[in-house]
């Protein structure tokens, strides 16, 4: 069967880092194309995947016949204006998250793809996270009983994300991005409503915004959210953006009423908590574009294409998980 075409927004840290290597090794899809406004990246790029079609803007990448899927790596603020482009010219999107900087444009990008038929996925990788979709599979079979509790830390080094968006850069900009709080929250605030398969209905929460000037004057931020959900289960959720190398945390806990407790840190294990035996470990581990599930995501989202099914990933999820995100990045 014929390959899908798949044509790149965004060559930066999740574009170049992920989408691209995942996308060139999937038998069933081609990446044809390229969209990026430095020249250097759009070289390196097509260098090292045997990328032909290079473009300085995305305009010309969604109107490329060859071009049958639009992948949007660019910076937040651009996601609708390039998502609507692609999806005007007939194209399927996979779309990263946030969908939009707000959730006016999301509503726009959702009535546009169902008006032209076509599928619009945004990247919501956590559910093919090798230990996420570990947890998910036991707490499907039942080995937790009825969930409870779930709580979830992130701590991401204030460094790491001055190096990914220096001092000046789009990010910063609250009001243009939402800023970094909404950006990066908003994979766990979706991974909690999957796993509980339950939507997040009340949330409380206390968030501030710190100026570093280790970091040449970004934003640190430090927020920490109860919730409940439908389901009665509640859960808590904590994020920082202000913390050293040292301290950098993502960790998952998942409470049952069988007074078992399951636990995941990083990327690649995953501890089940009981009775007998006392702690099962799991290791998972992944390397390159499929150590956070980006390259498992992008296959799932091609096969689905060739199926002609709908992903089990909507739209709806992305503007969900961005409703609550937006929640706790207003400052306290």
């Amino acid at each position: 069967m014929e390959r899908i075409g798949v044509g790149v927004v965004g060559c930066g840290f999740v574009g170049m880092g992920a989408h691209v290597p995942a996308f060139h090794s999937i038998d069933s899809a081609q990446l044809v194309a390229i969209a990026d406004a430095d020249p250097a990246r759009r070289e390196k790029v097509g260098r090292k995947y045997g990328v032909q079609a290079l473009y300085p803007d995305y305009a010309e990448l969604v109107n490329d016949p060859a071009v049958q899927v639009v992948v949007v790596a660019a910076p937040t603020p651009l996601h609708a204006k390039v998502t609507l482009a692609a999806i005007e010219a007939g194209k399927h999107v996979l779309c990263e998250m946030p969908l939009a900087s707000n959730l006016d444009e999301v509503e726009r990008m959702i009535d546009a793809a169902r008006r032209q038929g076509v599928c619009l996925m945004p990247s919501l990788n956590f559910h093919f996270t090798p230990n996420y979709a570990k947890a998910k599979e036991i707490i499907d079979n039942g080995q937790l009983g009825n969930l409870s509790a779930i709580m979830y830390r992130e701590w991401i080094p204030a460094q790491d994300l001055a190096k990914q968006w220096p001092p000046g850069s789009w990010m910063w900009n609250i009001e243009e991005s939402g800023g970094p709080l909404f950006t990066l929250s908003v994979w766990s605030i979706d991974l909690v409503r999957w796993l509980t398969g339950s939507e997040i209905v009340g949330v409380q929460h206390a968030t501030r915004y710190t100026r570093l000037d280790k970091t040449g004057g970004t934003l640190g931020y430090d927020a920490f959210a109860a919730i409940q959900l439908q389901s009665g289960v509640v859960g808590q959720l904590q994020f920082s953006g202000s913390v050293c190398h040292a301290a950098t945390t993502s960790a998952l806990e998942v409470v049952g009423d069988s007074t078992h407790v399951l636990t995941a840190t990083g990327n690649d294990t995953i501890t089940l908590l009981g009775e007998d035996p006392a702690k099962t470990v799991w290791d998972v581990k992944e390397r390159g574009a499929k150590m956070w599930g980006h390259q498992q995501q992008d296959e799932y989202f091609i096969q689905c294409l060739r199926d002609g099914r709908n992903p089990h990933i909507t739209p709806e999820d992305g503007r969900k998980a961005m409703e609550i995100a937006l929640q706790i990045a207003k400052a306290s």
